[in-house]
């Protein structure tokens, strides 16, 4: 009986509209709160405003977090909310509970008074009438002088993505559209302020709409217009590298100074709202461009609101993590919650709201401003106030002291974002070394007259990369018109670095004294200006078109990394009419060069032959050396023997072996089964484990261009097309090819001599797309591991030590398992996501998502990848990857006279456990960037083969800082402190 009469009414309720539906519960929850509220007298305040508060027609209850930007729920649901002076009341009433809680219940009379009055009108008249808000006002204003103790400033931003979903022209559009508004609305509300970040902004207003420059300079000298950039995006902050993130400032507050009359001093915000993390060495970075403040809303974990964040360094930043989020509307809720947002900023009674239309510009509307003023009026709430996000910062300086302390990278969140749009990633990783390449030849070349620095070129060319470094551009996170444009910017980029090296390396290579090398002159020889535009396909390489003729040429080699290298490099040799047989390299000291032709027949490349060799050589630090290539004497005229093949032998894994490490793979699948350090002669793999490309798939509920998902299975059953043996004296491996689902991939597998790196050259064509069902496909390489001690990763500024975790986590060039005093290194020339886990190693390189691009990978991918044992140093793990990521450079030579040895370096360098980060040319003297690695004191010596009379700690801009450098017989010498980040200006 009791389910049957249950179920009358439920189907009764059923069948009713929904509009009587939501009358019959609305009206049932006011008769309740009546009933209650009469029957007891000990509720408490909080209690008594929700029954008030739910009895008001048109209030909707919030049971969740909302966000305020954007049109109220209740206008879309055409639910008439309730009148201007009962949300005023309501809103002073619920502010005064906290107050009067936070102050001990010393004016919970007044609270309840006002309560109770509105009780009682709403009992009489069934409403809240204009005459019964103003007077339950009244019994409110003793805490008026208390609650006025509390502010809130309204900074008007407008949150601008650079072709996040959308192409370049449509981001103009909303640039220039929003800027008239923000005019247009500071005409009208002569208090209105309005705060914009990103240098990009202000240089799409000076190009393409300069008629709105002037009346924006007006409002920025005179205060209401605030320029938060500096950075010129909102930059990813995990995977551009220290460089780059120094640069950002840089060139944001060089441009803003030269072009828009900016106080480089007053742009000191990083406002960085929808950063997906933040790296653990940004105070040191943003200290060295004079930027103390920092507001985020990702990546960090608690109920910090304001708060200090220290690097390993030392150095601080004070810092907002936004409580609602950086595209809010203007309605009472910060001030409502401002209570709480004061305990978890050390007390500081001054909050901030970052309010107006964003992601697609807009920025504040109008009746955010009438909002806000109206909000002003109110006589017992806290002081609004326009005004602007450093105005905040400056206001809570007072509590600097008494604010919690975070000492930890502000990380991981989206994930997938490391390894999405790869093309990307491989082009910006591709530019960014060839710009310090760039930099560094060019800074040396300039310093002997062998070609001016163009910095103009270098700023055009940094912008372009700086560009793309947007958090939804380098992130992966958009679409094909995004990632279209960015790879225009970093061909641009690229040209700019290419050329300028080029040129350079020419310079220099003109300076040095060739007379010793055999000359033979062959005025019919068509080799020279062979090869022009040959070698630097797919971001790589440097121009290195033929100068030389004849059978003897010249070749100069340059390292740019920071240690002497000794390897096999590889050149291409163009239109040599001897005898391959009779080939011989010789170097600098005249010795005779051992080598390996990769090609035994010439090639052809534009009517063109040529030929590629690996060359061991020699070369120093920010060096160059020399080799000359000839034919040599034969010495007994060969006789050739039948090469058949006698007998067969079985197959066997294939084992490639030098002095620093053994590798054994599968003779069936090429998957790695052995790793063993010689140094420690230890095995590095699990027993019976294997290691190379995983084909993984992954849940689709949980992957997108932000995530990898769920891994739901992997395998490495790859069908095997054929397995090639490489062999020869500098280099051996194998080139293997295999098809998986609907792709495949052809890796060469090898190891040169005496080098402590295996080397993969993977060339995948991919074809596996998510757009319409199904798991994500994910491919990564993977090495099983024994139990290492720690993991180490490379990231902007330094190193940083994490925990195993199923989840990728973002480095720059390498992740390291730890052994002892040695390390093995998982380095990649393109790729940031990678993921220690379970005692597996494993860098993610494709991920296949279907959202927001439903085909973001599809093409063919060359990927470098390089298993390095080494010392367990992060500072040789970051030479190491350095050294694998920057290959030795080349230029043909010519016999001439010179000022300079045929082997030589411009910079000679004792760094201890510094690196160098950058090299070039600032304000006529070489400016040479460095960051310490290890976490120890350290003491570094520059010794450029120019004079210097001075040396300097400086600022990205070239300001002085304070520090102690002795010059000494042309050797820079002074101390870092542990993880810091310097700039030493020579002149």
């Amino acid at each position: 009986m009791e389910s049957q009469s249950c179920a009358g009414p439920q189907k009764r309720l059923g069948r009713a509209p929904k509009v009587e539906l939501y009358g019959m519960v609305l009206q049932a929850l006011r008769h309740g709160a009546e009933t209650m509220w009469k029957g007891r007298i000990d509720l408490t305040l909080a209690e008594k405003y929700r029954r008030l508060k739910i009895r008001v027609g048109g209030n909707r209850e919030k049971v969740h977090y909302e966000e305020t930007f954007g049109m109220p729920q209740e206008e879309f649901w055409k639910i008439t909310m309730p009148n201007p002076y009962i949300r005023r009341i309501l809103a002073e009433t619920e502010f005064c509970i906290g107050l009067s809680k936070k102050l001990d219940g010393r004016y919970d009379g007044a609270v309840e008074a006002t309560l109770d009055f509105l009780r009682e009108r709403m009992d009489e008249d069934g409403v809240l009438t204009k005459e019964a808000c103003l007077k339950g006002e009244k019994l409110l204003l003793p805490l008026q002088k208390e609650a006025k103790q509390y502010a809130l400033i309204l900074a008007a931003h407008a949150h601008i993505d650079m072709n996040w979903m959308w192409s370049w022209h449509e981001t103009v559009a909303s640039t220039v559209a929003t800027f008239q508004t923000m005019l247009k609305l500071m005409e009208e509300y002569p208090d209105f302020c309005f705060s914009q970040s990103q240098a990009s902004v202000y240089q799409i207003i000076e190009e393409y709409a300069p008629e709105l420059k002037e009346s924006i300079q007006k409002r920025i000298q005179e205060g209401r217009w605030e320029v938060t950039a500096s950075a010129w995006v909102e930059t990813d902050k995990n995977m551009p590298s220290a460089e780059s993130l120094l640069n950002h400032i840089r060139y944001t507050k060089k441009y803003l100074q030269e072009s828009w009359g900016i106080d480089p001093q007053a742009l000191n915000i990083d406002f960085s709202p929808d950063t997906f993390g933040h790296s653990a060495n940004l105070p040191e970075l943003d200290a060295l461009g004079g930027v103390k403040y920092y507001y985020h809303c990702r990546g960090l974990d608690g109920d910090n609101a304001l708060y200090r964040w220290r690097a390993p360094s030392g150095k601080e930043m004070l810092v907002y993590r936004e409580q609602y989020w950086y595209n809010s509307g203007i309605t009472p809720l910060p001030a409502l919650g401002l209570l709480d947002v004061s305990r978890r900023s050390g007390g500081l009674k001054t909050g901030l709201v970052v309010y107006g239309v964003g992601d697609h510009g807009g920025g504040p509307t109008r009746r955010d401003l009438e909002r806000a003023k109206e909000m002003m009026e109110w006589p017992v709430f806290p002081q609004l106030r326009f005004g602007t996000i450093g105005e905040f910062f400056r206001e809570a300086e007072a509590v600097r002291e008494k604010l919690p302390l975070v000492e930890h990278e502000l990380n991981v969140i989206f994930p997938g974002c490391y390894t999405t749009q790869s093309r990307i990633k491989m082009a910006n990783r591709h530019s960014e070394a060839a710009l310090f390449d760039a930099q560094l030849w060019n800074t040396f070349a300039a310093a002997r007259d062998a070609l001016p620095y163009e910095e103009k070129a270098y700023e055009s060319a940094w912008r372009s990369v700086l560009f793309t470094h947007f958090h939804d551009i380098l992130t992966g996170s958009c679409v094909q018109d995004s990632r279209e444009h960015a790879m225009g910017q970093f061909t641009h980029a690229m040209a700019i670095a290419n050329t300028r090296t080029s040129l350079s390396l020419q310079g220099l290579c003109r300076q040095i004294d060739t007379t010793g090398f055999p000359f033979q002159k062959d005025p019919d020889s068509q080799s020279f200006g062979a090869g022009v535009g040959y070698g630097v396909e797919r971001f790589t390489g440097v121009p290195a078109p033929e100068r030389g003729g004849g059978k003897t040429r010249l070749y100069h080699f340059f390292n740019s990394a920071p240690i002497d290298r000794e390897e096999a490099a590889e050149i291409t040799v163009w239109d040599w009419t001897g005898d391959l047989r009779l080939l011989q390299a010789v170097g600098a000291d005249g010795q005779i060069l051992p080598f390996q032709l990769l090609d035994r027949e010439l090639q052809t490349y534009w009517d063109h032959k040529y030929f590629r060799m690996l060359i061991s050589v020699h070369v120093p630090a920010f060096g160059y050396t020399t080799v000359s290539l000839s034919e040599k004497e034969m010495e007994d005229y060969p006789v050739y023997l039948q090469p058949e093949i006698r007998t067969h032998k079985p197959f066997e894994n294939y084992v490639l072996e030098n002095s620093r490490l053994r590798a054994e793979f599968s003779r069936m699948d090429g998957a790695l089964l052995s790793l063993t350090d010689k140094t420690s002669g230890e095995e590095l793999l699990r027993p019976g484990e294997r290691g190379g490309l995983r084909f993984v798939w992954t849940e689709r509920g949980t992957s997108d261009a932000w995530n990898i998902g769920r891994y739901e299975r992997m395998t490495d059953a790859f069908e095997t097309m054929s397995i090639r043996p490489i062999s020869g004296e500098l280099m051996n491996g194998f080139e293997i090819e295999q098809k998986f689902a609907h792709s495949s991939a052809v890796a060469a597998v090898t190891l040169k001599k005496d080098s402590s790196s295996l080397d993969v050259a993977l060339k995948v064509d991919w074809s596996e797309e998510s757009a319409h069902e199904g798991p994500v496909p994910v491919l990564i390489y993977w090495l099983p591991l024994r139990q290492a001690e720690r993991y180490l990763y490379d990231v902007p500024g330094g190193t940083q030590c994490r925990k195993q975790a199923g989840i990728d986590v973002p480095a720059l060039q390498y992740a390291a398992a730890v052994y002892g005093n040695r390390a093995a290194a998982l380095v990649t020339d393109s790729k940031y996501g990678y993921r220690a886990h379970e005692n597996n190693l494993s860098c993610t390189l494709i991920n296949a998502t279907y959202t927001p691009d439903p085909y973001p990978e599809r093409g063919v991918h060359e990927i470098q990848l390089h298993i390095a044992l080494c010392g367990n140093c992060p500072k040789e793990l970051e030479d190491t990857a350095f050294a694998l990521n920057h290959p030795l450079a080349y230029q043909s030579g010519s016999f001439q006279k010179g000022e300079l040895s045929p082997e030589g370096a411009f910079l000679k360098t004792e760094c201890g456990t510094a690196v160098v980060s950058g090299v070039q040319t600032l304000d006529g003297g070489m400016a040479v960037r460095l960051y310490e690695t290890c976490g120890k004191e350290t003491s570094v010596s520059l010794t450029p083969t120019f004079p210097v009379y001075s040396a300097v700690f400086c600022d990205v801009l070239g300001n002085p800082l304070p520090g102690s450098i002795e010059v000494r017989e042309n050797t820079v010498s002074f101390q870092m402190a542990p993880h810091t980040a310097a700039i030493v200006k020579l002149a």
